[in-house]
């Protein structure tokens, strides 16, 4: 089941006050730029890049980290994806704001 419309507007707002503060600058941006997507109850942030053998209009998106509620549970859960590209729990519990910590702290380099 999806946020519903005020939810949505809660979570978009914080999430992409994190995103814009650890975006690279300006200059580099149509090169590397954070990026992140909301479906359903899923946050899904990643590193957004121009494919390095395509043309210049080709980008690729590589999600680090996943964010998802469990609303049966009420719990938020951190994933992040390994080299086989699976998703891996990384932590459960908390609010938003601090699994939004979490990534940006990055204590065993696992997101972007």
């Amino acid at each position: 089941m999806a946020f519903n419309d005020l939810e949505f507007h809660t979570v978009n707002k914080e999430v992409k006050q994190f995103v814009d503060s650890i975006r690279p600058p300006i200059h580099i941006r149509n090169e590397v730029d954070i990026v992140y997507t909301i479906i359903d109850q899923t946050i899904d942030i990643g590193e957004k890049r121009s494919l390095w053998n395509g043309k210049s209009a080709e980008i690729y998106i590589s999600p680090s980290a996943r964010i998802k509620y469990v609303r049966s549970t009420n719990l938020w859960k951190l994933y992040w994806m390994r080299r086989d590209l699976k998703w891996y729990l990384y932590f459960t519990g908390g609010t938003l704001t601090e699994l939004l910590e979490v990534v940006r702290n990055d204590a065993h380099c696992f997101f972007l």
